[in-house]
């Protein structure tokens, strides 16, 4: 259930009306007014639900909902007297029927009185500074960004116009672009580890690189991306990185990526546009990670992986490669274990 407490009011709109705005295309009879959306098994007949997995069929098959979106594979399982809202990607469409269905969080320009605002900083119009947050020597902030409480942006920091930044968020030597979320908790700019250890002491190279940051790039909570040692960490536009994921100095990823969570990123790597790294994944330094490339959760990348490839396991290989050693360990130890029987 959608709380409204939270996310507001449904927009009210018929299904048909609804249907011409997303470019579904509707199969079966029925209008209503759309009261709400909720997931299969708890959808009402005024509710529109979705089919996002297969593993969700059986629940498709018993739904009471109204109007399901959905792929035209799946358009044999809807119950009858249920509309198919049909769309080639249902999760995109899911989005679009919430853009239209909740309205976005707006805000109104406003400086909270706690907020610490140095006298050279350039804030642009229609922003939202929060209590006890503090914006450093020489900031630039660009138009209709919205800055959480206690979060800290140090001098000469850049911000591009559209951003939401959440709270606690720490900022130093970076430059943000345009709608640039970054969630609470998340830490940009710090020095990376940069330590030699000596056997007599801990020598620190000092980091004097930026962060330089794309536009439309989300930023989940509590992640850490460490600014350059010289060179620039860089991440690309369009790159969504999740909660927990650490990027160390002078790593460079390219547009559209995606970073789930608890991934790791060692030092000066260089990983390519659209790569998907899985949950838990874990990336050694001075390696590249080439265009399109995917990562099984968990995996443990030591060298560099080609544009397109696959690739699971510690250390990671081939995803069937991957596969086959799995099966192979599985059957030597139940071998194994009938031996000692």
């Amino acid at each position: 259930m959608i709380d409204v407490s939270f996310f507001g009011e449904i927009k009210k709109i018929k299904l048909t009306e609804l249907s011409v705005l997303c470019g579904f295309r509707i199969v079966g009879e029925g209008d209503f007014l759309i009261s709400g959306v909720s997931v299969l098994k708890e959808a009402s007949k005024n509710e529109l639900s979705f089919l996002g997995n297969g593993k969700y069929i059986p629940d498709l098959k018993e739904t009471s909902a109204g109007a399901v979106i959905i792929t035209e594979k799946n358009l044999s399982d809807l119950p009858k007297g249920v509309v198919g809202l049909v769309y080639p990607n249902v999760m995109v469409g899911y989005a679009k029927v919430l853009d239209i269905l909740y309205s976005q969080e707006i805000h109104e320009a406003y400086i909270s009185d706690n907020a610490y605002i140095h006298e050279s900083a350039k804030i642009g119009s229609n922003c939202c500074i929060g209590a006890y947050t503090v914006i450093g020597e020489d900031v630039e902030i660009g138009n209709n960004v919205t800055v959480g409480s206690s979060c800290v942006i140090e001098r000469n920091c850049k911000v591009g116009s559209g951003g939401k930044i959440r709270n606690n968020v720490m900022i130093s030597h970076s430059i943000i672009g345009n709608n640039v979320l970054i969630n609470s908790g998340a830490v940009i700019g710090e020095s990376g580890f940069g330590i030699i250890p000596t056997g007599k002491e801990m020598v620190y190279i000092r980091q004097l690189g930026r962060v330089i940051i794309g536009d439309r790039v989300r930023i989940g909570a509590n992640t850490t991306i460490d600014r350059g040692s010289i060179d620039d960490t860089v991440i690309g536009d369009d790159t969504i990185i999740d909660n927990l994921v650490q990027i160390a100095h002078n790593v460079t990823i390219g547009k559209r990526s995606i970073l789930v969570a608890q991934v790791g990123i060692a030092g000066s790597t260089k990983i390519g546009d659209d790569v998907v790294l899985a949950g838990q994944v874990g990336v050694s330094g001075h390696i590249e990670i080439g265009n399109g490339a995917i990562a099984a959760a968990k995996s443990g990348i030591a060298s560099s992986v080609e544009s397109g490839k696959i690739v699971g396991g510690i250390p990671a290989v081939d995803v069937n490669t991957w596969k086959r050693q799995a099966v192979f360990l599985k059957n030597a130890v139940t071998r194994k274990k009938k031996g000692n029987t």
